[in-house]
């Protein structure tokens, strides 16, 4: 994907590739899994209000009820950065293609918990790297109604400075009928190693579940 490509240009070739997955996906079942096809939103800001950033991830998935892995993602994310240095304005694009696999487990009642693992590449305007994070949350789920508290540990595979985080997240999520789920996550980052804060997530993600 060239570099070069704005976040508008970008946001219309997620929601066109959705339409398309839709449609293909629509009504089947692949290897024993429902497909599914989530759009989210992040707003991130930096703790020190020099920079911003905005993305859109497209997230084509088949989540399995039974087997050992529950859940497979394909991450396919754009992102525009703001940066004000000195009074001076500058924007960068970010690009993010990633696997993501997760496991539930479920604990008493409406309270379980469950377990992530990704691996990706990101593309920016100055730098290319391999990345990877693994997830662990707490969730309660009753009804309509969930509940989300977790942490993220991320790093770059391939020793890329300035890229290994720690992220506490946490938000409610709905089920709006059979075929459709909203969620809500805040997330906060620190830096791996000078523990640092880093930056402030707010994310709303939609699902469509064939």
């Amino acid at each position: 994907m060239p570099l070069k490509m704005s976040l508008a240009r970008f946001t219309f070739v997620v929601i066109a590739a959705g339409m398309l997955v839709g449609t293909a996906m629509a009504e089947t079942t692949w290897w024993g899994g429902r497909p599914e096809l989530g759009i989210e939103y992040e707003h991130e800001k930096s703790s020190d209000n020099q920079s911003t950033g905005n993305g859109i991830t497209l997230i084509p998935s088949l989540s399995f009820k039974t087997g050992p892995i529950h859940r497979i993602d394909l991450l396919l994310e754009g992102e525009r950065d703001k940066e004000v240095s000195s009074g001076v304005t500058s924007f960068s694009n970010l690009y993010k293609v990633a696997v993501r696999v997760r496991k539930n487990v479920p604990l008493q009642g409406d309270l379980g918990m469950y377990f992530r693992g990704l691996v990706g590449h990101a593309q920016s305007d100055s730098e290319k790297y391999f990345y990877g994070y693994s997830d662990a949350a707490l969730r309660y789920e009753h009804g309509f109604f969930g509940f989300i508290m977790g942490v993220r540990v991320q790093r770059a595979l391939d020793g890329t400075r300035g890229h290994d985080l720690y992220k506490f997240r946490l938000g409610p999520s709905f089920d709006i009928g059979e075929h459709h789920e909203l969620e809500f996550r805040w997330a906060r980052s620190w830096d791996a190693d000078t523990r640092a804060h880093e930056s402030d997530s707010y994310i709303v993600e939609y699902t469509y579940k064939f």
